[in-house]
């Protein structure tokens, strides 16, 4: 099993590789990877050692305490992306990325309501 803190690296990494539009391959050639070997560091399957981590946070323009932050981040992202699968995150950035443009509170009120709508509702 790996271990937490490795998975909360490898989320951060997607998240941040997700919000600059960068595909695991583009990510991977300016690593000098593979893009498996980007997939490993992103599920925490493999652990980032702190030379490769950074190179990926110079890559990814943060910080490396990006990758360990314990306090809950003002950022919407992140906060999500902490929640969600990795399937889910790339779906739930756009959503949230989709959200904060639009200017109108009511339509932003309606939408939310409707998404709000479409979720079960617990027993």
């Amino acid at each position: 099993m790996p271990h937490p803190v490795d998975i909360m690296v490898g989320k951060r990494v997607r998240l941040r590789r997700l919000q600059l539009s960068l595909s695991q391959t583009e990510l991977a050639q300016k690593l000098g990877l593979t893009f498996q070997q980007v997939q490993k560091y992103e599920k925490g399957t493999n652990r980032v050692s702190c030379s490769r981590l950074s190179e990926i946070s110079e890559v990814l323009d943060v910080p490396i305490t990006f990758f360990f932050s314990e306090k809950a981040d003002s950022r919407a992202e992140v906060a999500v992306a902490e929640q969600l699968e990795p399937s889910q995150l790339k779906d739930g950035l756009r959503l949230i990325t989709a959200f904060g443009q639009i200017g109108e509170t009511h339509t932003r009120k309606k939408l939310l309501a409707l998404v709000e709508s479409m979720v079960p509702a617990k027993a």
